[in-house]
């Protein structure tokens, strides 16, 4: 099959994306990613597989904004007309985010079939809207059924195979880190969050009185790596980490945003959380993803205007042996398996599609 993978924004869906299209090896896949860095990383790491730039535009509050994103999707409507007629694509994979929507569409328009994926709490606005347009919808367990349920299917998290096989002792030395010491991974999420990378900065030296070092993912306000050494301890900032799986094996603590690929991916690597969801009205998927992982005992929840304790609660956790212990039992226990392999055989199992076949005029009698 020629599959087409709508995906780009952000790592939340840029993540999933990948997983599933390597399990697909016998099936085209192709990626149609949007204008941003953290696109372009994760298409300049996978060369594998193709991506094609969009120019679409997410919903913003302005009301020039708003006509900006009206524009760009209607721009985005006609590009994705003409790419799947032209491409002969059978199937659209549509991962949410602002570059899936109007491929969803086109799909319908053109009768090509379309499965959404979306694994957070509250699906976001593009996956709302796409469901009555969709053939399949591919959800985890613990989100409600408000959707079409002749069209649900449940399933997982698909994780993407670098996360596979790699123990903390050997994370470490690939990382160049200090075998024996704490170490706390910060996470902004692919945009980067301000307030992290600052508190971060700000703490440090809090930190390293502990003999506990700081790796932090910046996000595109960086534009270089750079180290901070106190005591002994360092604070590593970068804009962009591509073997995240290292640095997470590596990692005692994680602090991040509460994407559901980063809490899944740290869930996997069966790593404790500190989790700073991002605030604002679009982004309550983010405190709801938050709040169900803490409810797991996997996580703590700590909101945007409350960083004046996370020094505190990291530290509680990081050097109580009973706390990071009890966390981890709640891993061990809430662990899920990787779902790349399910959602690849359902894809694999979806009807094909028959549009490209040459119309054959009936014969005279």
């Amino acid at each position: 099959m020629n599959i087409l993978l709508a995906s780009g924004g952000s790592g939340g869906h840029m993540a999933p994306a990948i997983a599933i299209a390597e399990r697909l090896t016998k099936h085209q896949c192709t990626f149609i990613i949007s204008n941003r860095k953290v696109d372009e990383a994760f298409s300049k790491k996978y060369t594998q597989f193709s991506f094609i730039k969009t120019n679409a535009m997410p919903l913003k509050g302005s009301p020039i904004a708003f006509l900006k994103f009206v524009t760009s999707q209607v721009s985005s409507l006609r590009f994705a007309l003409r790419f799947l007629k032209n491409h002969k694509i059978d199937l659209v994979v549509s991962l949410g985010g602002f570059t899936s929507f109007a491929f969803v569409l086109a799909a319908k328009i053109r009768k090509i079939p379309s499965v959404l994926y979306d694994p957070n709490v509250i699906p976001g606005k593009a996956f709302r809207l796409a469901t009555q347009l969709a053939d399949k919808i591919l959800l985890p367990s613990y989100v409600p059924p408000k959707y079409q349920q002749k069209k649900i299917e449940r399933v997982g998290f698909p994780i993407r195979q670098e996360f596979m096989g790699l123990s903390k002792s050997e994370a470490r030395a690939l990382l160049g880190w200090p075998p024996s010491k704490k170490i706390i991974l910060v996470i902004g999420g692919s945009a980067g969050a301000t307030s992290l990378n600052r508190w971060a900065q700000q703490n440090f030296i809090h930190f390293a009185h502990h003999n506990i070092d700081l790796y932090c993912i910046t996000g595109t306000e960086l534009k270089t790596e750079q180290s901070i050494t106190f005591e002994d301890c360092t604070l590593h900032m970068l804009p962009f980490c591509e073997n995240m799986n290292p640095a997470l094996r590596a990692c005692d603590l994680v602090i991040a945003r509460a994407g559901a690929g980063t809490i899944a991916e740290c869930q996997f690597c069966k790593k404790p959380m500190i989790l700073v969801p991002h605030g604002g009205s679009a982004h309550t998927h983010q405190l709801a993803n938050g709040r169900r992982a803490e409810q797991q005992g996997i996580a703590i929840v700590i909101e945007q205007e409350n960083l004046d304790i996370l020094t505190n609660r990291a530290l509680e956790i990081i050097s109580n042996p009973n706390v990071s212990s009890m966390m981890q039992r709640h891993l061990e226990k809430a662990f899920v398996p990787d779902a790349a392999e399910q959602i690849a055989n359902i894809i694999e199992n979806f009807p094909k599609n028959n549009t490209h076949k040459k119309f054959q005029p009936k014969k005279k009698k």
